[in-house]
């Protein structure tokens, strides 16, 4: 998928097995861990390839919305939790370290998060967590 050499065709459909390998791998589990793996390669293509309205991997809207819909906290409990993530038990950390993994990918593209949808609105105010995030 990241090999510039190969047809841009040929490196979506990488893209495409590369989000079809992480389903599999957490097919069992860990929902979270696959989201965060999958945001990482569907950031990319949208990097890489642009926007498509016909392919959900590479929209943004989408994207955030399947971000959002794993992270498992409220954004007032994760920004209130970050504030004091070095007195958390181990699992907190983990929860929290696994949003930020979630939500990186996204700064890159913040260019294209811009609008009024709520999807959009309610990713910017994450956004802003990530530095506070261990």
């Amino acid at each position: 998928m990241q090999r510039s050499t190969f047809l841009a065709e040929v490196r979506r459909r990488w893209g495409g097995l590369a989000l079809a390998a992480i389903s599999e791998k957490y097919a069992d589990g860990l929902p979270q861990r696959a989201m965060a793996d999958a945001a990482r390669v569907r950031a990319y293509m949208i990097a890489e390839f642009g926007v498509s309205d016909t392919d959900a991997s590479r929209d943004p809207s989408a994207l955030c919305s399947d971000i959002l819909r794993h992270l498992e906290l409220s954004r007032e409990a994760a920004a209130r939790m970050a504030g004091e993530w070095r007195t958390l038990r181990r699992e907190q950390i983990l929860q929290l370290r696994l949003i930020k993994n979630m939500l990186t990918p996204l700064l890159p593209m913040r260019g294209l998060l811009e609008g009024d949808a709520p999807v959009l609105r309610d990713t910017r105010a994450w956004l802003k967590l990530i530095p506070m995030l261990p």
